[in-house]
């Protein structure tokens, strides 16, 4: 029986039919009324995408359908997705697939259509994929190790045409003994004939370069001498050791002050008996100027450690010499300011 549906739902309508035939692949597991369902939905969202111009987000969609259920109609619309993404490979192989799906019972029209469809396009993508052939000299065939895009080539296929995607291909050829060779090659579509790579190899190391094309240091290899400590490092190192040792000492004197105060005048109340008006003064006045001191001196002695150490952790290479100057801390003490400031280029 025949069922008619409204125009506005054609598309629906057409995704629920084709996807309601089970026992498409004998050695699946039968779908489930909720794969069929949610492949549905995918199918119709991913042609929604498609026509949108989202071809890869669609491609994703119909992916995923396609995983569910795995009819010739899910299949198709995969393989036109990939080749619009210029992945006639991946389209071909889908396509060939859906040709070659096991027919069902009561089979729908759209899946009929689906591979007939889909046997067109294999066709047609068989001419449009390029290939490319290895030309390798310098080393026998049973030492070469090839990769086309990161992917190995068996050795016994070396000497074949290899069929690839139209685009931009990286070639890396390598053998025992052999620099490590690279060449870039561009396929265009439809090319008759098999684009040629000659490559050869030159004895010496086969180390690959580090990434981003910047050769590895030999091994062994000394590091790079830095450049003396600066004067200005040392003397800065110098200060504010020796300010550190002031503070230190100052704030012991302040702490005995404290001590004595708290001894001689619990309260803040001295005993007149023991301390006349200038005693207490003179007592108080230590008690500040340690402090003060203290605290002036460490700072100080802070900022000239701190100095010393950007100066030698900073400091260029030796190969940097005659260049432009690297950026430093340079101790700045002046009556009214304490501290380090950068200099250099930066």
């Amino acid at each position: 029986m025949r069922l008619l549906r409204p125009r506005a739902s054609r598309a629906a309508g057409i995704a629920l039919a084709v996807l309601s035939v089970a026992g498409a692949l004998p050695a699946r597991a039968e779908p489930t009324a909720a794969d069929r369902q949610t492949a549905r939905t995918l199918l119709i969202e991913g042609r929604k995408k498609r026509d949108a111009g989202d071809v890869a987000g669609a491609r994703e969609d119909f992916q995923a359908a396609h995983a569910l259920v795995r009819v010739p109609t899910t299949g198709l619309d995969l393989a036109r997705a990939d080749e619009a993404l210029g992945r006639l490979i991946e389209a071909r192989e889908t396509a060939y697939e859906v040709v070659h799906l096991p027919l069902g019972k009561e089979e729908p029209a759209a899946f009929t259509q689906a591979r007939a469809a889909a046997a067109a396009l294999v066709e047609q993508l068989e001419a449009r994929i390029p290939s490319l052939v290895l030309r390798v000299e310098g080393a026998s065939l049973d030492r070469i190790e090839a990769r086309v895009d990161g992917q190995p080539i068996p050795r016994a296929a070396l000497p074949y045409p290899r069929k690839l995607n139209p685009g931009r291909h990286e070639v890396v050829v390598t053998a025992p003994g052999f620099r490590t060779e690279r060449q870039e090659v561009t396929l265009k579509e439809a090319e008759r004939a098999p684009v040629e790579v000659r490559i050869a190899l030159v004895p010496g190391s086969a180390t690959e370069p580090a990434p981003g094309g910047v050769e590895p240091p030999p091994a062994g290899a000394p590091a790079e001498p830095r450049a003396p400590v600066p004067l200005w490092a040392w003397a800065a190192g110098g200060v504010g050791l020796a300010a550190l040792g002031g503070s230190v000492a100052f704030a012991i004197d302040h702490a005995a002050a404290r001590d004595r105060v708290e001894k001689d005048c619990p309260g803040s109340v001295c005993d007149r008996r023991v301390h006349d008006f200038e005693s207490m003064e003179a007592l108080r006045a230590r008690w500040n100027r340690s402090l003060g001191l203290s605290l002036t001196l460490g700072a100080v002695g802070l900022a000239g450690v701190g100095a010393a150490v950007g100066g030698i952790l900073l400091r260029p290479g030796a190969g940097a010499a005659g260049a432009e100057r690297a950026a430093s801390l340079v101790p700045l003490v002046t009556p009214t300011t304490r501290g380090v400031i950068w200099q250099g280029v930066f």
